[in-house]
């Protein structure tokens, strides 16, 4: 490797601050119908337009009464009402009272007449000619959803960055919404680096280049676009013509390989002759040898080849650096809290990516390290067991039984937990 290339460890957290620092924001919008806006993230805050319910609802089928004329009914001794109507939807109630005495019909989710402050259930009751028999003493609003007690006008409904869910298309459409502002997904190019990839292709291997699926499929769950660039060979003058030719077509570029301390790792090299390296090398481990640079003002992510550096890189430098400029800075992977089932430390003068697996206990979820030599960093097996990551900062111990915030894998890691 030539001399002029500067290949220095930055500090972790001053390298992500240097390369959150080098991309501004350019975060795209676009409307969607809510039909389709399952899984987008949604781009603005989405607020109540009027109160939820709008008025006082019934919550059961049955009668809408005042609650002082039920005093006293019981099954053998029930209170006798005149009913004086009905309400099977929203409008009828109007022009309706109900007064000393009186009882108005009503269906679950229709509002309640002038007057009315609780709910009888039907199975509470018989009718007997124009009247009903009430077999149950009620209390105030008893059965009643009240105005704005689903949520009040101006709350927020689902916050700016949120993934939209089911419910929430159910929410958006509620309140009148048929379009959804989301942010548009970035597409991210990928390529991998290595002559022994193009050597494996040769040999008619069917993915030679198989940690593609690790970067591309992370990062389409947490709402990217990805495409395959193939395989470069270990020529920097070819890997920077890549660049070249494809950085205008595409949000930002991740390179698989070639990014180490190897005599034939020329991707940073590469780099440098079109753009700026930001940093390549850092105090993350696994994952020291993680890089970012700028090219016309776009990012190219240099990922290391071992599967747990990979890992790394993407959790800890890529979705970040997304987020920020694509996002507004929305948390794209989940965190949650978790015991830890054994005694763990940081590696001197290093940011220590710990993967962990998650089981649920008795007292909660818990969370085991895995501790392997060298960190793992090239056993896919243990990835396969992970449902995610504690990062540890220099010089930190945790001891067993100690609460710790884990960053989920990816947002599918929850189905892996296990119960004890």
């Amino acid at each position: 490797m030539p001399l002029e290339y500067k290949f220095k460890a930055k500090p972790y957290d001053e390298a992500l601050k240097s390369a959150l620092q080098a991309f501004p924001r350019k975060a795209v919008y676009e409307l969607v119908p809510v039909s389709e806006a399952l899984g987008r993230r949604i781009a603005e805050d989405a607020y109540a337009p009027f109160d939820i319910p709008r008025k006082n609802i019934a919550f059961y089928d049955g009668y809408a009464v005042r609650h002082e004329d039920t005093r006293g009914a019981t099954a053998s001794n029930p209170v006798k009402l005149r009913v004086v109507g009905s309400v099977l939807k929203d409008g009828e109630e109007l022009g309706l009272r109900v007064e000393e005495g009186e009882a108005v019909y009503l269906s679950a989710n229709s509002p309640l007449p002038e007057g009315a402050d609780a709910v009888v259930r039907e199975e509470l009751t018989s009718k007997q000619g124009d009247h009903v028999l009430v077999k149950k003493e009620v209390e105030l609003y008893e059965d009643v959803v009240l105005r704005g007690e689903d949520a009040r006008k101006g709350d927020v409904l689902i916050s700016r960055g949120s993934v939209i869910r089911p419910q929430d298309q159910v929410l958006l459409l509620e309140i009148g919404l048929t379009r959804v502002k989301v942010y548009r997904e970035p597409m991210i190019g990928i390529a991998s680096v290595g002559d022994e990839l193009l050597e494996r292709f040769m040999k008619g291997t069917s993915y030679p280049d198989n940690y593609f699926f690790l970067v591309s499929s992370t990062l389409r769950l947490v709402g990217c676009r990805t495409a395959s660039l193939g395989i470069l060979r270990d020529d920097p003058d070819e890997i920077a013509g890549f660049i070249s030719k494809n950085i205008s077509y595409y949000d930002a570029l991740a390179l698989i390989g070639g990014a180490s301390r190897g005599l034939r790792d020329y991707t940073g090299m590469s780099v440098e002759k079109i753009g700026e390296v930001i940093f390549h090398a850092t105090t993350l481990s696994p994952g020291k040898v993680s890089g970012v640079c700028r090219v016309d003002g776009k990012p190219v992510f240099l990922v290391p080849g071992h599967i747990g550096s990979a890992t790394s890189c993407i959790c800890n430098i890529i979705i970040p650096i997304i987020s920020k400029i694509y996002f507004e800075g929305a948390e794209l992977l989940p965190k949650v809290l978790a015991k830890l089932t054994t005694f763990i430390e940081s590696r001197p003068g290093l940011y220590t990516f710990r993967t962990v697996s998650l089981e649920w206990c008795n007292d909660g979820l818990r969370a085991t390290p895995h501790l392997k030599r060298l960190g793992g960093s090239t056993l896919i097996t243990i990835l396969s067991k992970a449902g995610g990551f504690i990062l540890i900062p220099p010089g930190v111990k945790l001891s067993s039984g100690e609460l710790v915030e884990v960053t989920l894998l990816n947002p599918l890691e929850v189905f892996s937990w296990k119960s004890h």
